[in-house]
């Protein structure tokens, strides 16, 4: 059944407000939200998207005449996947009829859906979410953290139409073809490793080996990645990167905050404004950039998560949500 969950319902509007010292002061009730649906990929991958198993889909984003929203987002803005079957496992891939799921857990959801509000200053962009949940890595009923990442890129046509897609595959670790742990401690590039992390499809053709024009090609498909971990009471920031594989860096380049109350999660990423780190992605007034969000919820670890579509934030006209300035 489709997942009427309504995507990108809300524009924001160019009002101004005044600016805070800290996110916690910001009167968010004067920002309207957007709500963003995500779904449960099951082994969705970028090799799925380019395959037979994905027919019409697979040729036109080959081609580049559409992209997952094209083909996934409805005329009423609903999100168009069958993602209750999906998260069930009786959902098959139309060619090899394998299921989108092949482990489904008792009772997981479909989908779900986030607000997101964007506002920003002179110094930094505001992005705050907030979603439903039983908080389980909050009260530490689960052993997992609970986690929310967004995946971000200004430049590169492949994030803006597929997402965090170009950076999952089936030789993932949890994924149809993950290579043993004998196999990866065998490979010279993944010494001290046991498993294989998110990786660009411009850095590899699969998991050992790199592509030739890999280098040239970083600058435009460096992904900025960034996380607030949600668990026993506290968030936690991290800050790092995906290109030949998923990095973190030792100390985070933005501030991240959250956490449970009524039944729900909030987690606020501050970003710095017109300058960045060697990894991360650098915006400023006038800029559109494009993110992708991921949730882990109930002790869900690796590809076991929520995904949105790929969103595009304004700092000023454009975008699917326009961030509202504050004033100085």
């Amino acid at each position: 059944m489709r997942a009427r969950i309504i995507l990108l319902a809300l524009f924001l509007s160019g009002a101004v407000i005044a600016a805070p010292s800290e996110a916690a002061d910001i009167d968010w009730q004067r920002v309207k939200p957007s709500r963003i649906a995500l779904f449960y990929p099951g082994v969705v991958s970028w090799e799925f998207l380019v395959s037979e198993d994905h027919r019409l889909g697979a040729r036109m984003i080959k081609s580049g005449r559409k992209d997952c929203r094209n083909c996934h987002l409805a005329k009423d803005g609903a999100l168009d996947i069958k993602a209750d079957e999906i998260a069930s496992g009786s959902l098959k891939m139309k060619r090899s009829l394998k299921p989108f799921e092949p482990e489904p857990g008792a009772g997981r959801k479909g989908s779900i859906s986030a607000e997101v509000q964007a506002a920003y200053d002179s110094g930094h962009l505001y992005l705050r979410f907030r979603w439903s949940s039983s908080g389980a890595g909050w009260a530490q009923s689960a052993k997992t953290p609970d986690r929310i990442s967004i995946q971000a890129n200004k430049s590169d046509q492949l994030f803006k139409a597929s997402g965090c897609f170009i950076t999952c595959h089936n030789d993932l670790s949890t994924m149809p073809h993950a290579p043993s742990k004998k196999e990866i401690g065998e490979h010279p590039a993944y010494r001290g490793k046991d498993e294989v992390s998110l990786y660009s499809v411009h850095a590899k053709s699969s998991w050992d080996k790199r592509k030739a024009d890999a280098e040239a090609q970083k600058a435009v498909g460096l992904i900025d990645i960034k996380s607030v971990e949600l668990g026993k009471g506290l968030a936690r920031a991290a800050d790092g990167w995906i290109y030949d594989e998923k990095a973190w860096e030792e100390r985070p380049g933005f501030e991240g905050s959250g956490d449970w109350s009524e039944g729900a999660y909030t987690a606020v990423f501050k970003k710095p404004i017109g300058r960045a780190g060697k990894y991360d992605v650098a915006i400023s007034e006038g800029d559109v950039f494009t993110i992708a969000i991921a949730i882990h919820e109930d002790g869900a670890r690796e590809r076991r998560h929520y995904v949105s579509l790929p969103v595009s934030i304004g700092l000023g006209p454009g975008g699917d949500i326009q961030a509202i300035r504050l004033k100085d």
